[in-house]
């Protein structure tokens, strides 16, 4: 929802919050005030703003809904009204607002009798209109997306006019073609079915679609959550059988697990999802302001980066991490050493999430070694009946145990100088 439209009397904090500094145009010039811009403004969603010749204004709410529901009153509408004040820029076509002690600016982007484009604080450009019964204005680029309609079937539009259709029973989408026109707000959808279907468009967010159909039916449209990736998400998951996190879903309760500290003691959390793959953490009910992003997720691979916000909602990426799935039964299975040979492993470095390579070469009793970009050849040796890989480069040697070993994944474990355990995981993806 847009900031410059407010849907509640709450709302009128909109003017205080996207305020950027506290002063009064008390014995500011209210400069030349362009003639077109003295009028009330129709803003959408029942909302009005009004300027007047001599540097006042008043914003007016109309909301039937939250009205009724907030006085528990049966009438079915309400209206408020906000004063304010302002003044005009004329070089830089700014409107500088001024609300309870703050202030806001916008900037004029075009200005005529019937319409008014500007431009708010944060750069989205928003249009008014001289009155309620004036045609709506459609944002074409909020159609790229996917939409489900209230019998479920699903529409896919594309940039470049093509897309795709799902009707709900259908086991796959079929390619389609559109084309609009914009002065019609006409949408015209080919192959639907083997039918031309034709939507004008009535009015189009971020995250509904509202059409009237070739039969004058009004349809809504939403904008379609694609919940694959989460249900890839759900299971436990780790490096060498050793769990990191465990994400469940039982009975709609969405938790979150974090194994913590060598003893993986479990400590878990409610979690939520969006459309854009992130999930967002919740402890004792509150959200703890950041979130992870999924950039990947298979039936044998998470890949997630994570993410702080500042004071103003700016993210930080502050770490990222790859971890494999943990099979269930986890058996730790070492098969013959014919299963290292063949198609290329892969790891993950557990620091940064950048890939690591391996193959062995039988014939040659080397690996070659891919990380960081970097490629080497490792020499190797393996003993069949101890399940010993032993790894020599540069004059240095390292010994892994080998605990699991199918066609598909290998688990190695190593005690370092210090006494510590190392291990790894590769598989073949």
């Amino acid at each position: 929802m847009r900031v410059l439209k407010l849907t509640s009397t709450l709302m009128l904090l909109m003017f205080i919050l996207i305020g950027v500094s506290s002063c009064s145009n008390e014995d500011e010039n209210i400069g030349n005030i362009p003639s077109q811009l003295i009028k009330t403004w129709y803003m959408g969603e029942g909302t009005y703003i009004t300027f007047n010749a001599d540097g006042t204004g008043v914003y007016t709410e109309t909301d039937d809904v939250y009205a009724a529901k907030l006085r528990h009153k049966a009438s079915s509408r309400a209206t408020e009204t906000y004063p304010f004040t302002y003044s005009y820029e004329e070089s830089t076509q700014t409107l500088t607002i001024h609300f309870d002690g703050e202030t806001m600016r916008w900037t004029i982007v075009t200005l005529s009798d019937d319409t008014l484009k500007i431009k708010d604080e944060e750069g989205e450009l928003i249009t008014l209109r001289k009155d309620a019964t004036s045609a709506p204005v459609i944002d074409i680029n909020l159609l790229y997306n996917t939409w489900i309609s209230e019998t479920e079937d699903i529409f896919t539009f594309n940039r470049d006019g093509n897309g795709s259709y799902k009707a709900k029973e259908a086991t796959s989408a079929n390619d389609i073609t559109y084309e609009y026109d914009e002065a019609n707000t006409l949408l015209t959808l080919h192959h639907i079915e083997g039918k031309v279907v034709r939507w004008t468009i009535l009015s189009l967010t971020n995250d509904t679609l509202k059409v009237k159909d070739n039969d004058g039916q009004e349809l809504t449209l939403t904008a379609y959550v694609n919940t694959a990736w989460i249900e890839l998400l759900y299971g436990k998951w780790g490096v060498a059988g050793r769990p990191v996190l465990k994400l469940t879903n039982e009975d709609g309760n969405k938790l979150f697990t974090m194994y913590k500290g060598e003893e993986r003691i479990p400590y878990t959390v409610p979690f939520k999802y969006d459309e854009y793959n992130r999930i967002y953490f919740f402890e004792d009910g509150t959200w703890e302001g950041g979130y992870w992003q999924v950039t990947k997720v298979t039936q044998d691979v998470l890949s997630i980066e994570e993410f702080l916000l500042d004071e103003e909602n700016n993210p930080t990426k502050v770490g990222a991490m790859t971890l494999f799935r943990i099979p269930e039964p986890d058996e730790l299975v070492v098969g013959d050493e014919s299963l290292l040979y063949g198609d290329e492993w892969t790891s993950y470095n557990i620091e940064n999430g950048s890939p690591i390579t391996c193959q062995f070469r039988q014939n040659f009793n080397d690996i070659i070694w891919t990380e960081d970009g970097i490629r080497m050849t490792i020499n190797y040796t393996y003993n069949n009946n101890s399940h010993k890989l032993t790894l020599t480069a540069n004059g240095e040697m390292r010994t892994f145990t080998i605990t699991k070993l199918t066609d598909h994944i290998i688990y190695l474990e190593s005690i370092d100088e210090d006494g510590d355990l190392f291990y790894m995981e590769f598989r073949r993806l």
